[in-house]
């Protein structure tokens, strides 16, 4: 982990560009420091100055005659290197370039260059060029020229805040500041010639004063890099929340131009992101909201699930309304979300119905509007069902309920005593009320939201919290590796791919089931198989230079016997002498694959590809030519875990074949998942030399899976 004591600790800042003008890049970050608190020491750099802004000025960094922790560098682009050269040598740890001018113009890459390799040399962490700047607001440290600190700061907290675009950074802290939210951090990365997101995140990860973090990207350079970060943050507990553009084709295309990285693509982000736990928000709204819950909230207790993981918990919701129509919106998002709704106890419900005999006792609990004549009927339900011991949380629709006079002291005594006591069940609120009255239930444990859905995802958050804090790691599937090893058949890798007979036997060896076959030289051979593996058959051209058999006719099915499969080897094999490269030479043929027709009722598609980000990725759906009709697919990280390959499978609609429909036997999904996870660990076991892995189809049967047919493509 990189040390960002330097950066968002200094003791000591040097502002070189230093300007007089308060107003000026170099003038705003004298002018914060001077005004918000800042207890450390401020050196201003400026060579034609005497004093900037009341305090001395230097003529050079080498003049301060010490070093400092911290150099702000405000100065054109063609300086900057030189700049950082002598920071380096002046023994400054940590620099903040806010210039523009580098990678994101074009004709800037080499400058870049050159600044990121003076900071390297001379071991300086570099946080930008082209960004807005870091602040730790414990310490009321700022190193931004934003403006935006002068007209007020948010609350010192838990919150730590990094983001590779400036002007959303300040946006967000804008933001912050109006919700109340508590920072303890807030960076900026823009170019990332040093520093990085992931960076940040990690730091933050280990950071005592951080309990929640929210990260803006817009794509990643090191793939491993941010892996390892939200690793260290999940080992933590410490919910990451981001907010990641460049979902679409034109929004990736955005995101390089504007901050010169690389938007891969969004699905497998979201891999990651599921891989880790990360919560993912699409808008400001959420992206702040899930601060809020995840900063704020108490955990809710869990049920376990019949397999007894934590991680696979839920929390069951009570839901106790004023409204009976909100209930039941709340109840669509609760089993949206897969939020459990049992029923209100049987002595709690006697008491409210004894009360209000038209209230509901199921769950959602309708008191209805007779809560303005017996206000203590709602808060006893509240504090009943809180209480029972049945529920992980429970979710309060109030309506306007709270500005009522009657309502408002009965509620209080209820909050209150419900917050002392810590085997009670945590409250969530949802209504209109005044900002004082939503402070004073906060201040109590409370979370409070006007849309009453919100609180339904904000017990799902907070579930989620409480799964990943109660294991703490995620598991990234390294233990299905073992000893897996594998070879690559001679002269394999400068072909680029290996032939089908190849990569079947290949993933055999890895523990994937595959059709009966065998490959045959002349059409004797080929009956030979035909009559040991038993009819139907298939036949197919081999050779590790035709991937795409069918589309040359090299193909042949469901042959019944010995002179179909004679004629089936002489045509596939003229369409492989036939076939010729993309510069006019003929392929290399090895001969034709005779296979048994694998009977089942649906096709499966898994394969693995190198990302250019994130390595090795694994994805699953529905196979064969529908896979480009549907375009169902789920993402995973290679090697997969079992646990992850039976979410691939759910999320890409592919486990429907499995559970038995129209008649056909269900199938064990583990069983299912292993297979995936056998294809992950042969992908990675083949590590860097691997390029594509594509098993389509599998075939869905009575036995499982059975792969039909494999490509593998070779770097």
């Amino acid at each position: 982990m990189l040390d960002l004591q330097p950066l968002l600790c200094p003791r000591s800042i040097a502002v070189i560009g230093a300007s007089t003008q308060p107003d000026k890049v170099g003038g705003v970050p004298i002018r914060l420091l001077g005004e918000l608190g800042y207890e450390g020491r401020v050196y201003p750099v400026n060579p034609g100055a005497d004093t900037v802004q009341g305090l001395r000025a230097y003529p050079s960094v080498a003049a301060i005659g010490e070093p400092v922790d911290l150099a702000i560098v405000a100065v054109p682009a063609p300086a900057a290197p030189d700049v950082m050269a002598q920071l380096g040598q002046a023994g400054t740890r940590a620099a903040v370039v806010f210039t523009s001018g580098f990678a994101e113009v074009s004709g800037g890459d080499a400058l870049q260059h050159a600044l990121a390799t003076q900071a390297r040399t001379h071991g300086v962490q570099l946080l930008g060029p082209n960004c807005l700047g870091a602040m730790n607001l414990r310490e009321r440290m700022f190193a931004t020229f934003s403006p935006i600190p002068l007209s007020g700061v948010p609350p010192v907290g838990e919150v730590g805040l990094v983001s590779q675009s400036g002007a959303f950074g300040a946006y967000a802290f804008a933001l912050a500041r109006e919700a109340g939210l508590g920072l303890s951090h807030w960076v900026t990365t823009g170019n990332e010639a040093g520093l990085q997101v992931a960076d940040v995140i990690e730091w933050m990860a280990n950071d005592p004063q951080t309990r929640v973090i929210l990260a803006y990207i817009e794509g990643a350079r090191d793939g491993m890099r941010l892996r390892r970060a939200l690793a260290a943050a999940r080992a933590a507990g410490k919910p990451v929340v981001i907010a990641k553009v460049g979902t679409t084709a034109a929004g990736a295309s955005a995101a390089q131009s504007h901050t010169a990285s690389l938007a891969g693509e969004d699905a497998v982000y979201q891999a990651v992101f599921d891989e880790y736990g990360v919560y993912r928000a699409h808008t400001l709204e959420a992206f702040f909201r899930l601060g809020y819950t995840l900063a704020r909230g108490r955990r809710p207790n869990l049920w376990q699930t019949p397999s007894g993981m934590p991680a696979d918990a839920v929390s069951p919701v009570a839901i106790v309304t004023v409204s009976g129509g909100v209930g039941i919106m709340m109840a669509d998002s609760a089993e949206t979300l897969r939020l459990p709704l049992p029923p209100m106890p049987d002595a709690a419900a006697h008491t409210l119905r004894t009360a209000i005999p038209f209230a509901s006792t199921a769950n959602p609990i309708d008191v209805t509007g007779q809560v303005v004549a017996q206000p203590q009927v709602f808060v006893d339900a509240l504090a009943n069902v809180a209480r029972c011991g049945q529920y992980g949380a429970v979710a309060a629709f109030l309506a306007g309920g709270a500005n009522a006079p009657r309502f408002w002291p009965v509620l209080q005594e209820t909050v209150t005593s419900l917050h002392a006591d810590a085997s009670a069940a945590p409250l969530l609120i949802s209504g209109v009320m005044d900002d004082d009255k939503r402070a004073w239930l906060e201040a109590r444990g409370c979370l409070v939201f006007r849309e009453p859905a919100h609180t339904m995802e904000a017990v799902a958050a907070l579930s989620k919290a409480a799964a990943m804090e109660a294991t703490t790691s995620a598991d990234d599937g390294a233990q299905n590796l073992s000893a897996l090893s594998v070879a690559i058949p001679e002269g394999a890798v400068e072909n680029g791919a290996l032939s089908e007979a190849e990569a079947m036997a290949l993933l055999a060896e890895a523990g994937v089931p595959v059709v009966p076959h065998g490959l045959a030289r002349d059409a004797d051979e080929a009956v030979r198989i035909a009559e040991s593996i038993g009819y139907p058959v298939a036949v197919k051209i081999c050779s590790r230079q035709i991937l795409h058999k069918s589309d040359i006719g090299g193909v042949v099915l469901s042959l019944q016997n010995a002179d179909a499969v004679r004629a089936a080897f002489e045509r596939v094999m003229l369409a492989g002498v036939q076939a010729r490269d993309a510069n006019g030479n003929a392929m290399q043929v090895d001969g034709a694959i005779v296979a048994r027709m694998a009977r089942g009722w649906g096709e499966i598609m898994v394969g693995v590809r190198r990302d250019p980000v994130f390595g090795l990725v694994a994805l699953a759906g529905i196979g064969g030519t529908a896979v480009e009709i549907f375009r169902q697919m789920a993402f995973g990280l290679a090697p997969l875990s079992r646990q992850r390959a039976r979410a691939m499978l759910e999320q890409s609609r592919a486990a429907a074949l499995c559970i038995g429909h129209r008649g056909h036997p269900a199938i064990d999904l583990d069983a299912v998942a292993d297979v995936l996870v056998n294809v992950s660990r042969a992908a990675a076991a083949l590590g860097d030399r691997l390029d594509t892995l594509e098993i389509n189809p599998f075939i869905v049967g009575p036995d499982g899976l059975t792969a039909a047919d494999a490509v593998i493509t070779l770097r």
